[in-house]
């Protein structure tokens, strides 16, 4: 059996606290940001995510997904699709985060679809009155259950037309949260 594969740290920001969220969700100019606010933990568990291991006890994020519904229903218009959330990293960098635990399939995530919620939850973040750096990678979190075929299905198929980088959720948590 081949080992695990480690996840690169040196792809993006690191998180540093819940400040840079925070700020980030006060300056939103439609203020529906600042209501989605949540814990990690519990946006996980709204994706499905049903790992023993939960790694996340105070870090917080933007439920996404909760943000582009009340837009559509506020504007009368048909939602967009977005990734599930956002984190803030170091100072002023915003990290989109899309959720996967139900595929049981890997045939069954489309390259298309993900990269419509990409290019629609970056035009939300830069939208904002105090628009920050969004990274360049996008974090694709898969669930434990065969990691492995998940994940080379999903860089086979992305290829290099998109910045995805697959993990599961202890993966995230060491990757971009864990203190070094």
């Amino acid at each position: 059996m081949p080992a695990k594969k480690k996840p690169q740290t040196d792809i993006f920001h690191r998180f540093l606290s819940n400040e840079t969220i925070h700020r980030f969700a006060k300056q939103d100019k439609c203020s529906v940001m600042q209501n989605y606010l949540q814990l990690i933990s519990d946006m996980l568990r709204c994706e499905h995510y049903k790992g023993k291991n939960m790694p996340f006890t105070t870090e917080q994020g933007i439920y996404l997904d909760g943000v582009e519904i009340e837009l559509a229903k506020r504007n009368k218009a048909n939602r967009k699709r977005t990734v599930d959330f956002l984190i803030g990293t170091d100072k002023d960098w915003i990290l989109l985060t899309e959720a996967k635990f139900d595929v049981k399939n890997p045939r069954e995530m489309e390259v298309s679809e993900l990269k419509e919620k990409i290019v629609h939850s970056k035009e939300l973040v830069s939208n904002s009155e105090m628009f920050t750096h969004i990274e360049p990678n996008v974090i694709v979190l898969l669930k434990d259950d065969n990691f492995q075929q998940l994940y080379r299905e999903l860089k086979n198929k992305v290829s290099n037309s998109l910045r995805v980088i697959p993990m599961n959720v202890c993966q995230f948590y060491q990757s971009v949260f864990e203190k070094r």
